[in-house]
């Protein structure tokens, strides 16, 4: 970890108390600016995912079983994430927090009793590790400019997730996580009693920027050596609605 990184951590930490993807334009409508001293009151949703990872380049790796290279595939999870967001006095300004995790995603070996599926006798491991990420995101369009049909944000954080490199001295490491989130509420014109009103739709750009193997590291140890850096942009789509408050 970098010193910039150190220091945008430490003052993230400080400043924040929350994080997410994105803000649900449902939670924009929900607290009042009058009543927003230095953050307000939070809202709650839960985000239904698809995560597709590096989208925008591949790591290259080498086998030290075979000396071959090869890219690392794009990925495709099932993302399930809690989203905490609260507006402040600052305007267009919501702190975020997010606790997320991938249901669906393999493992060859179990990160914590390094056995792998064949020693255990099953097929594949389930690597449903969860992950939390705390950050500030800053509105360019905001839901009362659009009728509460849309909006858009630029966001950056602090992910705080599994190791990823072999200097790493703790099991899970923080990470600089930026991106730009967009959501859609088709359904906006609906009454506010209606169980659609607060439905959204999501698409977000998400780039981990730091903690990620850099080449010549060896991820996993004695299987592979990465060839190139890796870096990771993921394309999320889903679906949202508010948990709290839900109108």
């Amino acid at each position: 970890m970098n010193a910039q990184f150190q220091l945008l951590h430490g003052a993230a930490l400080g400043a924040l108390v929350a994080a997410a993807l994105t803000a649900a334009p449902g939670a924009a409508r929900a607290q009042s600016d009058s009543a927003c001293h230095l953050i307000c009151g939070p809202t709650l949703a839960l985000n239904v995912i698809s995560n597709t990872s590096h989208i925008l380049g591949k790591p290259k790796v080498r086998s030290l079983a075979t000396g071959l290279e090869h890219e690392l595939p794009s990925k495709t999870n099932l993302e399930l994430q809690i989203f905490v967001s609260a507006k402040t006095a600052v305007p267009r300004t919501l702190v975020y927090m997010t606790a997320q995790w991938l249901p669906t995603a393999k493992a060859t070996a179990n990160p914590f009793t390094e056995y792998t599926a064949s020693e255990i006798g099953e097929s594949t491991i389930t690597a449903n590790i969860p992950s939390l990420s705390f950050g500030a995101q800053g509105i360019a369009v905001d839901a009362k400019e659009t009728h509460g049909y849309f909006t858009l944000a630029g966001y950056v954080g602090d992910l705080f997730s599994q190791a990823a490199r072999p200097s790493d001295e703790r099991a899970f490491t923080h990470k600089l996580d930026i991106g730009a989130a967009a959501t859609i509420n088709p359904f906006a014109s609906l009454p506010k009693k209606s169980a659609l009103h607060s439905v959204y739709a999501l698409v977000v750009l998400d780039a981990v920027m730091s903690g990620l193997p850099k080449a010549g590291d060896e991820v996993p140890k004695g299987e592979r050596v990465f060839v190139t850096s890796a870096h990771n942009e993921s394309l999320l789509v889903g679906l949202g609605a508010p948990i709290f408050p839900w109108f």
